[in-house]
């Protein structure tokens, strides 16, 4: 569960309770307190409108025959997308433009999301009208309708038929497709599981079934993508089954997207996937600090953004944006090895250097501007062979470095003398420029500090 979702500790229902009456009758007596039957329909929807409601002041209402979502799970999604914007430059009070497709009648990810983030807004999209007629009410009565658009759509219709016209560019798309492709499907799948489902599925057909499943949906959508390009930031889809990865994965490189990036979101037994790519240069950290007050707290609340580790779909991963290498040092002081960089980097001709400020804790990062490569021994050949020749004036590349020091309150004996010099690619096209860059500037760090 992402480090940021509030339900990481499961709620005190008999609380939540008090604080929503109509839970009340759906509480049971266990061993140490209060839960819910979550295979009792009435109970979800309840525990759903709960939380909804204590904890962002939303009002929902999804009719008896349409998915009532679970909130921590549609949560850690809208979590995740906050942290592909804050890595890449769309900071909080900036305003987002998102496309939700397949809303459902709940519109549970605008409806959390501009609850979070008051400059958000949405065109939210889809095909059946007694959910399209829901959602309506659901973004009226939560204040909402200003900035939550209801789109109806047919299922003939390009998925991306809002983004058609040349003017409308969207920061993000987000989409919960239907999982399954038949019936049978579906049966298949449950006789599959080795044990129950914990929890009861309310979804209508036209919420859980789509031709071909959720991999020829969403592999629709890589089609589509390439033809509207930019004109989205960042194209993202929730996966339920490791096999339909693979096949997205599969036809994201036949259509030589490289800029892509994977995470998963664990709820108890429930494991999904999601995928972004983009066509943009801006590049995803492999992982981002949840509150990064100091290098100890930040190994603790990493997050996945655009890699995981699971070993089953490491053939999947995209190529690393984020690259560590460990120093051996005689002095952990901040101060000494932000010098030590600082240097080093200037060294570096043809670039332009700027420092962000850091504490004792935290030390300073520097982002670094280069045209072209003029750090390798073949460059520096070739600048001496035509010494009038101008640089680019184009940036092609763009980084982030800083140190990574150890936990000050851990033993130093067991640790080492080691810290880890991080080099982030930030914006760029060209992935050999990146690696280059980082691999002179950690060999020259390295000696520098051995000195």
């Amino acid at each position: 569960m992402h480090p940021r979702n509030p339900y990481r500790t499961p709620p005190d229902f008999f609380q939540l309770a008090k604080s929503y009456p109509p839970l009340e009758p759906c509480l049971i007596s266990v061993s140490g307190g209060h839960s819910i039957d979550f295979k009792d329909e009435n109970s979800q929807r309840r525990l759903t409108e709960a939380l909804l409601h204590r904890d962002f002041n939303i009002s929902l209402n999804v009719p008896p025959n349409r998915l009532c979502p679970p909130v921590p799970n549609r949560l850690n999604y809208v979590l995740w997308i906050q942290d592909i914007l804050r890595a890449t430059g769309l900071s909080e009070g900036t305003t987002v433009l998102g496309l939700d497709i397949g809303t459902g009648a709940s519109a549970i990810y605008p409806l959390l999301s501009c609850s979070l983030n008051p400059t958000w807004s949405f065109i939210a999209t889809d095909v059946d009208k007694v959910s399209l007629s829901c959602a309506r009410s659901n973004a009226e009565k939560n204040g909402l309708s200003a900035r939550i658009q209801i789109c109806e759509t047919t299922p003939q219709a390009l998925i991306f038929s809002p983004l058609q016209g040349p003017d409308i560019r969207v920061d993000f798309t987000m989409c919960n497709p239907p999982f399954y492709s038949s019936h049978e499907d579906v049966a298949a799948s449950a006789e599959a599981k080795e044990f129950e489902p914990n929890a009861v599925c309310t979804g209508a057909d036209v919420e859980m079934i789509t031709e071909g499943g959720e991999s020829a949906f969403v592999g629709r959508m890589v089609i589509e993508s390439v033809d509207i390009g930019t004109r989205c930031r960042w194209y993202t889809s929730m996966l339920g089954k490791m096999s339909s990865l693979t096949q997205i994965v599969t036809s994201i490189r036949e259509h030589s997207i490289e800029n892509y990036g994977i995470t998963e979101f664990v709820q108890g037994s429930t494991r999904r996937w999601a995928i972004v790519w983009s066509f943009d240069d801006s590049r995803l950290p492999d992982v981002r600090a949840s509150s990064p007050n100091s290098a100890a707290s930040e190994l603790i609340t990493l997050q996945s953004v655009a890699r995981i580790t699971n070993p089953q779909i490491q053939n999947l991963m995209p190529p690393r944006n984020t690259l560590r290498q460990p120093v051996r040092v005689s002095d952990w002081d901040a101060e000494h090895l932000n010098n030590v960089l600082a240097s080093v980097l200037a060294a570096v001709e043809g670039t332009r250097v700027a420092q962000l400020e850091g504490s004792t804790e935290n030390p300073r990062s520097f982002v670094v501007y280069a045209s072209s490569n003029t750090w390798s021994r073949a460059a520096r050949r070739k600048q001496k062979r035509d010494p009038g020749q101008a640089p680019a004036a184009e940036v092609n590349l763009v980084c982030s470095l800083r140190w990574i020091l150890p936990d000050p309150d851990a033993d130093s004996e067991s640790l080492g003398r080691e810290v880890t010099l991080e080099c982030q690619w930030v914006r760029g096209k060209d992935r050999s420029l990146f690696e280059g860059f980082a691999s002179h500037v950690s060999r020259k760090v390295t000696e520098a500090v051995a000195r």
